[in-house]
């Protein structure tokens, strides 16, 4: 009896012994693991949101637009500044529109913030831009009675030294014009021999805003264009199709709808097509002779209707990707780096492609092209 006692209280000693092993591996676990934490503990490398001291800068006004001061600023959120041997300045790699004055690159506030992956506020009452990341401000006052900086430049090819080593806090003072030295200068090309013909196209439009100012800016350089409408929107904005053929550009059939035609019946397409064909006339008075299929997609039955309907089908073969929005910089500098004769240009109606137009015309006038409607291409 005492026997059978004993071996009774070891596998119960033996029990409780294993019980509390298992309890010890399974707490071990949860705080290894991190899996079943007790309420209240705190989890371990917590994250710690460091904030940077604020940094104060000088801007200037030019055109109601707050120009900053672009390596400090870039800088100061670690953006990488690059200054081209061409004189062409990049921030993360994105070619920029710089104005030089005071031996410093500028640009405005509201082109930099969206680069460097910022977002900025404007007080009118102090003339200050603060641009922040949510752990350092940037503060740029424009200081009343600082007018726009101006002075002579000379030919040096050296980027503008700025001030990038700008002590935290320290406003940049006001040079005196003894110190102005502006160093890098925009050149001015003369114009070149002819080199051909380019025909600048718009697609999407016609809306009630860009579309017209388009028109006004082709006006002021008197070149012509070649525009391809959606047919609803001739429909819903006539009178800005009608002010597009009356300055005298040409108009193409950008289907009714912009739908993806390769992925409709033959009929759908017929009617996308005809619709837009009779919606163009009816804005204009006058019928479109090209057709370009939205995202160029398009086979040989679409190709055979768009002929049915009086229309031949017309691509491009220069895009800047404008639509993405990549920049007024970028898609200057995608087509004049890549620009012939012949050149069918794809621009789209958007707000980027509109500021970028009038450089563009100059720069590409400048290079010795003429700027013609398709008819004098095709």
């Amino acid at each position: 009896m005492m026997r059978i006692k004993y071996r009774q209280a070891i596998v119960i000693t033996v029990i409780a012994l294993l019980g509390l092993g298992i309890g010890g591996m399974s707490a071990v676990a949860s705080d290894t693991g991190g899996t079943s934490l007790q309420a209240g503990t705190e989890l371990p490398g917590e994250l710690v949101r460091v904030k940077y001291d604020d940094i104060v800068l000088r801007g200037f006004i030019l055109d109601d637009t707050m120009m900053v001061p672009i390596r400090p600023v870039a800088e100061a959120f670690k953006a990488i500044v690059h200054w081209g041997p061409d004189g062409q300045t990049t921030v993360n790699g994105y070619i920029v529109d710089v104005v030089i004055r005071w031996d410093q690159a500028w640009m405005p506030a509201k082109n930099l913030v969206p680069i460097l992956g910022c977002w900025y506020t404007w007080d009118q009452a102090t003339r200050t831009v603060t641009i922040s990341n949510g752990f350092r401000n940037v503060i740029v006052q424009a200081p009343l009675g600082i007018p726009y900086p101006t002075g002579k430049s000379n030919a040096a090819s050296e980027a503008p030294t700025g001030a990038s080593n700008t002590a935290s806090g320290h406003i940049v003072a006001s040079p005196s014009k003894d110190t102005i030295n502006p160093r890098i200068p925009v050149e001015k090309r003369e114009p070149r021999e002819p080199k051909g013909k380019v025909a600048l196209t718009f697609d999407d439009g016609p809306d009630p805003v860009i579309t017209g100012k388009i028109v006004d800016t082709l006006a002021r350089y008197q070149v012509k264009a070649t525009f391809f409408f959606v047919g609803w929107r001739a429909t819903s904005y006539a009178d800005v199709a009608k002010k597009v053929t009356g300055a005298g550009h040409e108009i193409g059939n950008h289907s009714y709808s912009h739908a993806d035609l390769v992925g409709l019946d033959l009929e759908e397409v017929r009617r996308e097509i005809s619709k837009a064909q009779s919606a163009i006339k009816s804005a204009t008075g006058i019928t479109p002779k090209w057709f370009r299929p939205p995202y160029g997609s398009y086979n040989d039955d679409i190709r055979a209707i768009a002929k049915d309907e009086g229309a031949s089908i017309v691509l491009w073969n220069l895009t800047p990707d404008d639509w993405k929005n990549p920049g007024e910089a970028v898609i200057r500098k995608r087509i004049t780096s890549s620009v012939k004769d012949g050149s069918i240009v794809l621009l789209h109606v958007r707000e980027q492609t509109l500021k970028a137009l009038p450089r563009l015309i100059e720069e590409l006038t400048d290079m010795g092209y003429e700027l013609v409607g398709l008819s004098e291409i095709m």
